[in-house]
């Protein structure tokens, strides 16, 4: 075990894991593994430390699970260089940059192309447009999605929460009584069932804060199909470079 300062580790059968652990005001334990393989253990200020190892070595097996299938993807994450033939995410589908130099600045979808019209062509320039082409598909998406899960929620939901989409570097949403729910806008990227799941997981928060039992006894019961659904998510998200995120009580 190694206590200096926030990092630390736990011996599993014959190997190691070491993680970074952050403390705040939460009241429940998470464990994130990132895409470059890091672990993070986000703890209550209170917790001793005895217990959040016996916790991260009880989610030893699924912190290498998780840890080998986004070790498959770590060659396919070169930088974005926004020229034309690079392939991008919408909705889950795989579209190929068309980059056109002349007329006015825009960004149009076009069969299994995103065209920009460019005065001059420049990567910086190409991927202002398509980031806030992408921003506003997602605002105009994730808005029609949470409408839509507010409806399949029902009264079981005594207050609507408010929307608010906000990037996030390791969620793809998350809910707090202050706040609502917030979505990232790079949701956008995956399949339109991987948004409403997200959708549906953060309602199910400003109905039980938690995850437990009756969280997912909530969630089962209005999209039965979540685990499916999270599962596709998730390979999204080793593709596109963000964390899945897992907690533990």
């Amino acid at each position: 075990m190694n206590t200096n300062n926030n990092q630390h580790s736990v011996i599993w059968g014959s190997e190691r894991i070491d993680f970074r652990l952050r403390r705040s005001d939460r009241r429940t334990l998470g464990i994130t593994v990132h895409p470059d393989l890091g672990v993070l253990v986000m703890a209550p200020r209170s917790a001793a430390i005895e217990r959040i190892l016996g916790k991260v070595g009880k989610r030893a097996n699924w912190i290498r699970e998780q840890q080998r299938f986004f070790r498959e993807f770590l060659p396919k994450m070169p930088p974005r260089r926004y020229v034309s033939g690079e392939t991008h995410r919408y909705l889950g589908r795989q579209y190929r940059l068309k980059v056109v130099e002349g007329g006015e600045p825009g960004v149009k979808l076009k069969g299994r192309f995103i065209w920009i019209s460019v005065p001059q062509k420049s990567s910086q320039g190409v991927r202002r447009l398509v980031e806030r082409w992408y921003l506003e598909r997602a605002k105009d998406r994730l808005s029609r999605s949470f409408d839509r899960g507010l409806e399949r929620m029902g009264k079981v939901l005594a207050v609507a929460p408010a929307l608010r989409i906000r990037r996030m570097l390791k969620r793809w949403g998350s809910w707090t009584r202050r706040s609502g729910v917030c979505l990232n806008p790079e949701l956008v990227k995956a399949p339109g069932s991987c948004i409403d799941y997200v959708v549906i997981h953060e309602l199910c928060h400003a109905v039980h804060g938690h995850h437990g039992k009756e969280f997912y006894d909530l969630q089962r019961r209005i999209m039965p199909d979540w685990e499916q659904r999270k599962a596709r998510l998730e390979q999204v998200g080793a593709e596109a470079g963000i964390a899945s995120e897992m907690k533990t009580y």
